[in-house]
């Protein structure tokens, strides 16, 4: 079976910080290498990301966000073995000596990862800085990871005529190359479906051969996996991303969860301090 590379965690969106300006682009260096390192650390209890820094006439403003951390670095899968039993707030229960939220107040858990990285003058990669957002899989999710339940509503999308919905699937994945030819049928098909009276089960099959394509491992070559018994291997990531498209589909309205934004009362944050000229992470 094909092994997930990719880490992430599990994490609380706790607050914003603003450290002290700097006058030099050396220290908002190593102002970045001090973050890598904490956040590198197994000991660490928090992560810090989404690092923004302003350029202003002489100096250097740094602002981070800081994220609890539940877990360490693990793989989506594993991840989704320890949340998926569990409902939103049972899992909030399993971690609240973790949590520093204030009584009352609902902790904002989503697993996390690092995208962005800055890269230095030649282009040379340096920091991870930008955090990123899954959302997390409760056990009342479980039915959007399943592959009969997509295709049925897949069906009850196109036998309602739903248009808009095919057309934000084709947008929602649009950027992976390797499923331009099924993108652009199904916008072909939606197009024909709405303005030809084109034959709406076709529409179906078009989504269908594109869910089927898209939650697929290959391999270099870009040939299917397969495990030992020949059968063809799922992405998980790929899998939750088309079943989380289901299901946020019709709350698009909703103000989603972001890595920058969180609207339920925050406990006090402690802050960076700087001891003896040197920037220090300082957080209980």
């Amino acid at each position: 079976m094909k092994k997930e590379k990719k880490r992430y965690f599990l994490i609380e969106y706790y607050d914003s910080i603003r450290t002290k300006t700097v006058s030099s682009y050396e220290e908002v260096l190593y102002f970045l290498h001090e973050i890598k390192k904490y956040n590198n650390r197994k000991t660490s209890k928090y992560l810090f990301g989404n690092v923004e820094i302003i350029k202003l006439e002489n100096e250097y403003l740094m602002q981070a966000h800081i994220y609890r951390k539940y877990t360490d670095r693990l793989t989506i899968s594993e991840i989704d073995s320890l949340t998926s039993p569990l409902s939103e707030k049972e899992l909030a229960s399993m971690f609240k000596d973790k949590s520093k939220m204030i009584d009352g107040a609902e902790p904002d858990i989503n697993i996390a990862y690092f995208e962005t990285q800055d890269k230095d003058e030649n282009g040379r990669t340096k920091f991870e800085r930008g955090i990123k957002y899954l959302p997390v899989l409760y056990k009342e999710d479980l039915k959007y990871m399943d592959k009969q339940y997509i295709k049925e509503c897949l069906y009850y999308h196109a036998s309602t005529r739903d248009f808009d919905f095919f057309r934000d699937l084709a947008n929602e994945f649009s950027f992976y190359h390797f499923i331009g030819d099924e993108i652009n049928k199904l916008r072909s098909v939606n197009d024909k479906c709405e303005n030809q009276e084109y034959d709406l089960n076709q529409l179906y099959i078009a989504a269908n051969k594109l869910y089927e394509k898209f939650i697929c491992e290959y391999e270099k070559d870009e040939s299917l996996s397969r495990d030992k018994d020949g059968k063809y291997i799922i992405s998980r990531r790929r899998l939750r991303d088309f079943g989380f498209f289901i299901k946020n589909y019709n709350i698009r309205d909703v103000k989603r969860k972001s890595p920058f934004v969180y609207n339920k009362p925050l406990p006090k944050p402690e802050y960076i301090e700087e001891e003896s000229g040197q920037l220090k992470l300082r957080l209980k």
